[in-house]
């Protein structure tokens, strides 16, 4: 038994086929110095030798380096002492409202459910919630 199967012909891909050989066969390409897709987008005019392509990596500027390392330690100390004063303000008021609501609990008696209830609105948690978690927020964002 010979080939059975026999080739497919399908004119659409053949014509483009067909096409992109004839245009690949008249396109023509020139030899050129020219860099393509440089790195440090520097194109020099002239290439002569390998070493017209090297990067010319030029020396550090150290006083510019410690300069900008100076001010970023300061930067830095700057945000570490607001945050003490932040975490010692919030500390402070923590232990003040702890007084208030020790306070608080000893003095009144709370005899009935309706008593704590009323007792419970005066200490208005969900605003001291919402405060503290503005707090929390803006340290999150320090």
């Amino acid at each position: 038994m010979s080939n059975l199967k026999q080739d497919k012909y399908n004119p659409d891909v053949v014509k483009k086929y067909e096409t992109i050989t004839r245009e690949r066969e008249n396109s023509t390409y020139i030899f050129s110095k020219q860099v393509y897709k440089g790195i440090t987008n520097d194109f020099p005019n002239q290439i002569k030798s390998p070493d017209d392509l090297k990067i010319k990596a030029s020396e550090p500027d150290f006083d510019l380096i410690k300069i900008r390392m100076e001010a970023s330690i300061k930067e830095r100390e700057r945000e570490k002492a607001e945050q003490e004063r932040l975490l010692k303000q919030m500390s402070e008021q923590k232990t003040q409202k702890k007084l208030v609501i020790n306070i608080n609990k000893t003095s009144e008696v709370q005899e009935t459910h309706q008593d704590m209830k009323d007792s419970q609105k005066k200490f208005n948690l969900e605003k001291e919630k919402s405060v503290l978690s503005d707090v929390l927020d803006f340290l999150k964002k320090i």
